[in-house]
């Protein structure tokens, strides 16, 4: 691949388009530290960005800062009881620097230094993307920058190949320098309201009557995406990735948004709960995207124009979470990249699958072409929210959703992901999907479980987000169980949809499995659920699930069905002959039906997910005897 220079790729770009009236953007070339510090002064700027030389979109790694005498020296003139100076609220190094020099930069009152380390210095490619990402989120006037930060890395890793798993650093990204850690936002970020006489410092269950029963109704729709890449980019690790980033700008869209109109339904749906009635509203996100919503709950909670708001950015806070990416089956090839003057530039596309809420295409198809608003009090967004186009999408590479193209995608985008494309193609695929590094932690929901196709029960055609975060359906629906690739045909699916194994966020204290006490295993199960759901779960009462008149013994089915290989045996495990037996509901005097179905969905709801964060809990060692070539004949044959 030849070199290509690009002036116009990075930060500083990202920045720059928009209209000059927006902001103001001061170009410093070679400044010493006592004029770049009176220049930040006189222009009160809260973001600075420092690069050493033009932006090429190659492999070649990112070069060490030649001039640390300039931060040194702008650090010493900020700290300066004498100076008068104030330091901005994020400087942006895209250079290497040495641990000491950002040092002295943090003790100068610096908020966020985004830098490159030395001992892992990345390519300049990554360092442009990473950079247009960064700054895109920022875009969003509820963004925090350590939010932006994650967003960014996820935003990364999407198009990053290198092999990484537990124990294993990730690609080279660049670091963060901040109080707080990085961390993608979670339905948990919700602001409380601001109500006249009531105390919220208890929770605002605890002070507004009825609060559990208010519900949104959000019905199921299949979300098509083209995506930027290569065919390569249909795998679960790399749609891990961009499934969290989507969701967390998702949740950065609905958690301050304004309720801009509001009317009855002419009927109440049938499944609310007695005494309960339903608004249709329109909402508006924080960068101007519209979507039409269903509210149901008590009349008195809805006649609040705050509650009802609040209401609305809480269950659409936990609905986007929801969005789950779909992998075409193992006996169809996975989607051609293809291309087209008139959508990207040119770039290699890719046709992607979730499975999400109406109402959340609805606001993707018109963040595809709206225009965001430009007031804001927070001064660093100052600079960075103007009267542009809305920049996430592009900065994520979705060139278009359904058939509505991303009119913010620009020709620098186009070079930048036809260099990404070049760079993954020529990097080995890695069977171990990318996890973060374990220091980080993930309040949001754990990357997407990457079904072949999805179960009805899991993603029905309708249903409601309750308050903590639950969906719950209002019938048994049929669902579309139609596969990736199978241009509207019902794919034939064995009786057990079996997941891939899809990239998580998390970390665990627990020891291994074998040596792990049935009380720390139940722990780390239930913290990983709280994670997973954005609610607490009570210790005394988890799980609470009943099976055969008793609590269901979950430690016991746990390990079960990891001795036998997993969920993903599919058919090979006997629930109902193998794993019921080793369990405490087991009786020898039992007259229950259906005790495999049921075991089926117990697991599925509690432990699945739990299963695809920790691989190393199944057992290897298992083997499948089959008689006849039926799966329903095949068993797992494990060591306990």
């Amino acid at each position: 691949m030849n070199d290509i220079l690009d002036e116009t790729c990075g930060v500083a770009a990202e920045i720059a388009q928009s209209p000059e009236a927006a902001y103001q953007l001061v170009n410093l070339k070679q400044p010493t530290g006592q004029e770049l510090a009176a220049e930040i002064q006189a222009q009160q700027a809260a973001f600075v960005y420092v690069h050493d030389q033009n932006c090429f979109l190659t492999p070649d790694q990112i070069p060490n800062l030649q001039d640390l005498s300039l931060l040194e020296a702008f650090a010493r003139f900020v700290k300066s009881k004498d100076a008068g100076h104030s330091a901005p609220q994020i400087l942006y190094v895209d250079a290497a620097l040495p641990e000491a020099t950002v040092e002295e930069l943090a003790k100068a009152g610096i908020q966020y230094i985004v830098y490159w380390s030395e001992e892992r210095p990345g390519s300049q490619l990554i360092a442009a993307h990473f950079g247009h990402a960064f700054c895109a989120a920022l875009r969003n006037p509820v963004t925090t920058v350590p939010e932006a930060f994650a967003v960014a890395s996820h935003a990364c890793h999407v198009h990053l190949g290198s092999k990484s798993g537990p124990g294993q650093a990730p690609a080279a990204l660049p670091c963060l320098r901040s109080a707080q850690t990085p961390a993608l936002p979670s339905n948990n970020s919700v602001p409380l309201p601001q109500l006249e006489g009531m105390d919220l410092s208890q929770g605002i269950a605890a002070v507004v009557p009825d609060w559990d029963s208010v519900r949104l109704l959000a019905p199921h729709a299949e979300l098509r995406l083209l995506a930027c890449g290569q065919a390569s980019l249909i795998a679960p690790h790399r749609l891990s990735f961009l499934g969290e980033a989507l969701r967390a700008m998702l949740v950065l869209e609905v958690r301050q948004l304004t309720v801009t109109s509001q009317t009855p339904t002419h009927r109440v749906p049938a499944h609310l709960p007695a005494g309960c009635t339903a608004l249709r509203c329109e909402i508006q996100s924080a960068s101007g995207g519209c979507a039409k919503v269903v509210l149901g709950g008590p009349q008195e909670v809805l006649k609040n124009p705050a509650l009802v708001e609040h209401a609305l950015r809480q269950t659409l806070s936990a609905d986007a979470l929801s969005l789950q990416f779909k992998l075409p089956p193992p006996s169809l090839p996975v989607p051609i990249a293809q291309s087209s003057d008139d959508i990207a530039g040119g770039t290699p596309l890719v046709d992607a699958l979730a499975v999400t809420s109406v109402w959340v295409v609805q606001l993707l198809r018109m963040l595809c072409s709206v225009r965001q608003a430009s007031s804001l009090t927070a001064s660093v967004h100052a600079e960075l929210l103007e009267d542009s186009k809305f920049r996430m999408l592009a900065a994520l590479g979705i060139a278009a959703v359904g058939c509505t193209t991303t009119s913010s995608f620009t020709q620098s985008d186009a070079g930048r992901f036809t260099a990404l494309t070049h760079l993954t193609s020529a990097v080995p695929e890695s069977l171990d999907p990318i996890l973060l590094p374990s220091s980080w932690p993930a309040p949001a929901p754990l990357g997407p479980i990457a079904y072949n196709t999805l179960p009805a029960q899991q993603h029905p055609s309708s249903g409601s987000v309750q308050m903590d975060g639950q969906r719950s359906s209002s019938q048994a629906a049929a669902g579309n169980t139609t596969s990736t690739g199978s241009r509207g045909r019902p794919a034939k699916e064995p009786k057990l949809a079996v997941p891939e194994l899809a990239s998580v966020s998390w970390s665990s204290d627990r020891p291994e499995l074998s040596v792990c006490t049935p009380h720390q295993l139940l722990e780390d199960m239930r913290g990983f659920l709280e994670v997973r759901r954005g609610r607490q779960l009570q210790s005394s009462t988890f799980p609470e699930a009943i099976l055969n008149g008793s609590q269901l013994d979950l430690n016991a089915l746990y390990r079960a069905v990891c001795s036998r290989g997993g969920y993903g045996m599919g058919s090979g495990v006997n629930w109902a002959g193998q794993v019921f037996p080793r369990m405490a509901n087991f009786t020898n005097t039992h007259k229950m039906t259906g005790v495999g179905n049921a075991l089926k969905r117990h697991y599925q709801a509690l432990c699945l997910d739990y299963e695809l964060a920790h691989p190393e809990d199944l057992d290897k060692q298992v083997t499948l005897i089959s008689s006849t070539a039926n799966q329903d004949q095949t068993l797992s044959v494990g060591r306990g």
